[in-house]
């Protein structure tokens, strides 16, 4: 899954607006809404603050190769390899 949509599912997943979002990383509409359609040169600060906004950590958003947007089980997964 590209990071884009990763972004995107995760908030969706975990019943944000983009609106709540971008106010909690402080940037405009359009910046955030190019953060779910073609995040590819992120700074590392802004994929932190992605990760804080959507309560989820650095290493579960960019897992960028994982069909889950559920955090727990992604972590339920890992505990059980």
């Amino acid at each position: 899954m590209l990071l884009a949509k990763r972004i995107k599912a995760i908030r969706e997943k975990s019943g944000f607006t983009q609106r709540q979002i971008m106010e909690r990383i402080g940037v405009e509409q359009s910046t955030y809404s190019g953060y779910e359609t073609e995040a590819g040169n992120l700074k590392f600060l802004t994929v932190v603050k992605l990760a804080e906004a959507l309560q989820c950590s650095v290493p579960f958003l960019t897992d960028i190769h994982s069909t889950m947007v559920d955090e727990n089980d992604w972590v339920n997964a890992f505990k059980n390899r």
